[in-house]
C-alpha cells in the first residue's frame, strides 16, 4: 500500500479538517469525527477506493454527489466530498445523540423497553425520510438501526446510504453486502433485484427491533439466517399497540414484496397522520427553519408555508453561519443578527451580500468579515465579537451591556428618562394651576373654554355731532 494512502491525516489537514476521534471502522474504510477551521463538527466517511477501477471510482464519486443533493429534515445532511490518495471522503453532519442501535442496546441493558409513543415518532420520521428518497428514485440499500442517528433535539435522521454498492467488483464491497444480513429481505436473500419493497422490509425489521430490543430473525450462521428469513415463522411484535403489530407483522414483513405497502401508503394511516400533525404543531418558529443553499424552491419538499419561505428569503442577510449549516437557532444566532444590524447602522449596508443564496451562504460561512467603518474602537471590536463564526465565542447580550461604554449609555438614558418624568410632573401641576385656579372653581374644560373664547368686539364709537351714520 502506498505511503500516501496510509497517511490519511495529511489528506484531512490539506483540506482544512482536524481529526477528533475515530467513531467507526469497517470493510468500507472508516468513519471519523472531524472539525473544520471554524469549529464545526462533521463526520467524515472515508471509503477505500485504492483497489477500485477508474470507472468504479468515478461511479462512487457520482453517487456521493447524488446523496449531497438530498435535503430533508430527517436525513443526515451530506455536505461535500473529494477523492485523494485512494480515499473517497464524504462529509456529513454530526448527530450528537449517536446511532439508534446504541439506544436499543442501552435499553436492553437496562431491561426497559422504549415508550411506544417514542417508537411511533421515530418510525414516522424514518418513513418520511424513506418516502422522500423513494420519490427521488433513490434506494437506501443498507437500512438498519445503526444507520439511523439521533439529533441533538431527539429527532431520528437517516444516514449512511449504501455508497459502497457501486464498488461491486471489489472485495471490500463483497464483504459489506453481507456485513449486516439481519435486515435483508427474502427476495434479496434469493438473489433477486433490490427494489423499494426491500427497503420497507428493512424498516419492518427496525420497527420490530425498536419494540422487542432484538432483530426479528437471527441465527448462528448466514445459511441458517437466510432460511429463517425466507421460510421461518415471523415472530409477533411484543407491543400493546394493535396498529404497530398489524403494520409490522402483516404488512412490512410480508414475504411477498408485492404485498408490502409503500412508505407513502403507511404515512396515510390515521396514527401516522396524527403523529405528523403533532410534530408540525411542536415545530420551532420560522426563525429556526433551515436555510437551503439552493434558494426558496428547495423548501417545497419540507412542506413549508409560503410565509415561512418568504421570511427566510427576507432574513437571509442576517442568518448566522450555524443556521446556514442547518444547525439549531440558539441565542448566539440572535447575537450574530444584532452584529449585522450594528454593521448596517455604521456602514449603511449589510456586512455580507451576494447575487444569489448559494454565494451568500458561502460568504457568511467562509468569506472575510468586513471591518466596521467607524472611528469608535469599542464599536469596531464589539462588532467583530458579535460576528464571530464560532457561536461559542460570541458574547451574550448581558455581557455586552456590562461594557463601560454601554453602562455609560444606560446611565445617560436613565437620567434622561428621569428628567422627562420631572418635566411631565411640572407640566401637570401647571395645567392644574392654569385651568382650575387657586380657588378650585370651575372645571378644566370650562376654564379652557373661557381662555380660548374670542373677545367680543367693542361697540362702535359715536359719530361727530352725535349723529348716527
Amino acid at each position: 500500500m502506498p505511503l500516501a494512502h496510509r497517511d490519511f491525516s495529511s489528506v484531512l489537514t490539506k483540506h482544512g479538517f482536524a481529526e477528533i476521534k475515530k467513531i467507526g471502522e469497517g470493510s468500507f474504510g472508516k468513519a471519523l469525527l472531524v472539525q473544520t477551521e471554524d469549529g464545526t463538527k462533521l463526520v467524515c466517511k472515508a471509503v477505500d477506493v485504492s483497489s477500485a477501477s477508474s470507472k468504479e471510482t468515478q461511479d462512487a464519486v457520482k453517487e456521493s454527489r447524488l446523496l449531497a443533493a438530498l435535503k430533508h429534515p430527517y436525513i443526515v445532511r451530506y455536505r461535500h466530498s473529494f477523492i485523494e490518495n485512494g480515499w473517497l471522503c464524504i462529509f456529513m453532519d454530526y448527530c450528537e445523540g449517536g446511532d439508534l442501535s446504541k439506544v436499543i442496546e442501552s435499553a436492553k441493558r437496562r431491561g426497559q423497553r422504549l415508550p411506544e409513543d417514542q417508537i411511533l415518532r421515530w418510525i414516522t420520521q424514518a418513513l418520511l425520510a424513506l418516502k422522500y428518497i423513494h420519490e427521488k428514485h433513490v434506494l437506501h440499500r443498507d437500512l438498519k438501526s445503526g444507520n439511523f442517528f439521533i439529533s441533538s433535539s431527539g429527532n431520528l435522521k437517516m444516514g449512511d446510504f449504501g455508497i459502497a454498492k457501486v464498488l461491486s467488483s471489489t472485495l471490500a464491497c463483497a464483504r459489506t453486502q453481507i456485513g449486516t444480513p439481519y435486515y435483508l429481505s427474502p427476495e434479496v436473500c434469493q438473489e433477486k433485484p433490490y427494489t423499494w419493497p426491500s427497503d420497507i422490509w428493512a424498516m419492518g425489521c427496525i420497527l420490530y427491533e425498536l419494540c422487542a430490543l432484538k432483530v426479528p430473525f437471527d441465527a448462528p450462521n448466514i445459511s441458517a439466517l437466510v432460511q429463517r428469513i425466507c421460510r421461518g415463522p415471523t415472530p409477533t411484535l411484543p407491543t400493546s399497540s394493535d396498529f404497530l403489530r398489524q403494520l409490522c407483522n402483516a404488512e412490512m414483513l410480508q414475504r411477498n414484496p408485492g404485498h408490502r405497502p409503500s412508505a407513502e401508503a403507511i404515512l396515510q394511516r390515521p396514527p401516522m397522520q396524527a403523529m405528523v400533525k403533532h410534530m408540525l404543531e411542536e415545530a420551532p418558529p420560522p426563525r429556526e427553519l433551515r436555510l437551503s443553499s439552493a434558494g426558496a424552491g428547495s423548501f417545497k419538499h419540507v412542506g413549508l408555508r409560503q410565509d415561512a419561505v418568504s421570511w427566510i428569503m427576507k432574513q437571509r442577510y442576517y442568518l448566522s453561519p450555524e443556521v446556514c449549516q442547518e444547525k439549531p437557532y440558539t441565542w448566539p444566532s440572535d447575537i450574530w443578527a444584532m452584529g449585522c444590524i450594528l454593521y448596517e447602522l455604521c456602514a449603511l449596508k449589510v456586512p455580507f451580500d451576494a447575487p444569489n443564496i448559494s454565494a451568500l451562504v458561502q460568504r457568511i460561512c467562509r468569506g472575510p468579515t468586513p471591518t466596521l467603518p467607524t472611528s469608535s474602537d469599542f464599536l469596531r471590536q464589539l462588532c467583530n465579537e458579535m460576528l464571530q463564526r464560532n457561536p461559542g465565542h460570541r458574547p451574550s447580550a448581558e455581557a455586552i451591556l456590562q461594557r463601560p461604554p454601554m453602562q455609560a449609555m444606560v446611565k445617560h438614558m436613565l437620567e434622561e428618562a428621569l428628567r422627562l418624568q420631572r418635566l411631565r410632573q411640572e407640566h401637570q401641576e401647571l395645567e392644574i394651576l392654569l385651568f382650575q385656579g387657586r380657588d378650585g372653581s370651575g372645571t378644566a374644560a370650562q376654564r379652557t373654554h373661557e381662555m380660548l373664547a374670542p373677545t367680543p368686539a367693542p361697540p362702535p364709537a359715536p359719530s361727530p355731532g352725535g349723529l348716527r351714520p
